[in-house]
């Protein structure tokens, strides 16, 4: 092809890529409508207000809030000088002519100041686009025990009685149905999801209502005082970055519930006479757990109550969904479950890099046993809290500290040297890293009570022993078995490497052959 046919051409693609991409080569600073943005909201009235029934309206919070230079009464009415978050009203519903007659005047009005505006009239497609609604990049906010202790602490956040030296009544509140008050009682402090569902159940308010009525309203006041405070804005909170700005406390006390130390967690209903029952109790040390759970709700779901409240012996009741308290301690699948919590928890880097291949065993008596180490009788002697806490301490007594008179330092890979020389395999280093991991958790100590259980972490099928068979004896030099096991080679690799990266090793890289074996010259 010729030079000048070559350069026509490229004309022309240009020439088509232009019309059909007009964006292309621009650059702007500016995010566009098509970004996703935390601060985008969806008007919808629902087809029996909206008449027409168009589509509902993708509505940029922040980018109006700016445009307003953050005068929140431009567009909310205040009582008693606080902000209602309603468009243009207090407590009436809203309507379509509401939106368009205030929305509509104020769009005029900034264009006839020469200013960047909204749509006007006859422009109803440019709020009210058809299709599927545009995505936002809302992300919800934890607020966890460092944002609880900032708000506790917090020395403009005063109590509601100036006598009370804990600012506890300022937030929690309970309601009463006779007098239609809230009221606060000391002691009984609870979250605020307990009541305030996702969406609004009968006279009870969303979450997502309640919450900006009480923390944005606080924020926004406090702002107009001068007082440092948290964000007003949309991405202020629900801004994925923004979280994640968020100073984070890490010593903090511990939260005032009168919650007990330690207990024991039975099938039979507390308080009732102590019956026979297929499982011993479990010593539960509640303080321990605590300082590991990001607030009460991790475990506590619908209530600050004691599980066997909801969930009983045999089968629970309409309060607990109908799930027995078995059911919902060892349910795997979820991370309020002791069990599903343990699970998830073995997904960390201390621990996934022998758990992710070791195969889960369908009944593990040795880990009943484990949580499982009060027996009826022991509790009926003595204190309850005192043999539980007695229990707990024989439990992490039982570990024995590594021993080294078994463990060989070097192991000398050498089944499949060809292209590679045999590996010098640093075992002992290996074992201790791992050992070490294990001490730094009451958890894994309780669980691993011997060194030989550690050996289970690489030789996964064997015994549990101090000198396990070799890799070789379960798996071929020449490939894959029939039954599915995979070859020698393969196993060495999938077990090593996953190691590596399951654990996040990086003194030796997952896939750096020759620093596990030099290739032959």
């Amino acid at each position: 092809m010729s030079k000048v046919k070559s350069f026509q051409l490229m004309i022309f693609v240009m020439i088509v890529l232009s019309v059909m991409l007009p964006f292309l080569g621009q650059t702007s600073t500016e995010k566009s409508d098509n970004d996703q943005s935390p601060d985008r909201i969806t008007i919808e009235l629902g087809a029996e207000l909206s008449k027409n029934e168009m589509p509902g309206v993708g509505f940029l919070h922040d980018r109006h809030t700016q445009a307003l230079e953050d005068k929140c009464t431009a567009c909310h009415s205040e009582k008693d000088t606080v902000v209602i978050f309603k468009f243009k009203r207090t407590s009436e519903p809203a309507s379509m002519e509401l939106y368009h007659d205030q929305c509509i005047a104020c769009h005029i009005e900034k264009k006839a100041a020469n200013e960047m505006a909204g749509p006007v009239t006859d422009e109803c497609r440019s709020c009210h686009v058809a299709g599927e609604p545009k995505e936002s990049s809302w992300e919800k906010i934890n607020f966890d025990k460092s944002l609880h202790f900032i708000h506790a602490s917090a020395e403009p956040i005063k109590a509601m009685d100036p006598s009370d030296q804990d600012n506890c009544s300022r937030c929690h509140h309970q309601y009463n149905e006779k007098t239609k008050e809230t009221f606060y009682v000391k002691g009984e402090e609870s979250s605020c999801f307990y009541c305030h569902k996702s969406v609004k159940q009968d006279d009870i308010r969303s979450i997502r209502e309640a919450s900006h009525d009480a923390c944005v309203t606080c924020h926004q006041t406090f702002k107009t005082k001068n007082i440092a405070a948290g964000p007003v804005s949309c991405e202020g909170c629900h801004d994925k970055e923004k979280q994640q700005q968020i100073k984070k406390v890490t010593d903090i006390p511990r939260l005032k519930r009168n919650q007990p130390d330690v207990v024991a967690i039975t099938g039979w209903k507390t308080g009732s006479k102590i019956q026979n029952t297929y499982m011993n109790a479990v010593a539960f040390d509640h303080k321990s757990h605590e300082t590991t759970a990001q607030s009460c709700k991790v475990c506590h779901h619908e209530t600050l109550k004691s599980c066997n409240t909801c969930h009983g012996a045999e089968g629970g009741d309409v309060q607990g969904g109908f799930i027995s308290l078995g059911q919902a301690m060892h349910n795997q699948d979820s991370t309020r479950s002791c069990m599903g919590c343990h699970k998830d928890i073995k997904k960390s880097a201390d621990c996934a890099g022998c758990h992710t291949l070791m195969p889960t065993a369908a009944n593990n008596s040795e880990s009943c046993k484990t949580c499982h180490s009060v027996q009826p009788s022991q509790l009926a002697s003595g204190e309850p809290a005192q043999v539980v806490k007695k229990a707990l301490t024989d439990l992490l007594s039982q570990y024995t500290p590594v021993q080294e008179k078994k463990i060989p330092e070097t192991v000398v890979i050498d089944g499949l040297a060809n292209e590679y020389k045999p590996s010098q395999f640093p075992h002992g280093k290996v074992f201790q890293a791992i050992a070490q991991r294990v001490e730094k958790s009451d958890m894994a100590k309780a669980f691993h009570t011997d060194q030989a259980g550690l050996c289970m972490g690489c030789h996964h099928n064997s015994p549990k022993t101090l000198e396990p068979p070799k890799c070789a004896s379960c798996h071929s030099k020449t490939g894959p078995a029939p039954d599915g096991r995979p070859g020698l080679k393969g196993a060495y690799h999938g077990q090593c490497i996953t190691c590596h990266q399951k654990m996040d090793v990086k003194s030796v890289a997952a896939t750096d052959c020759a620093k596990c074996h030099e290739e032959k010259k």
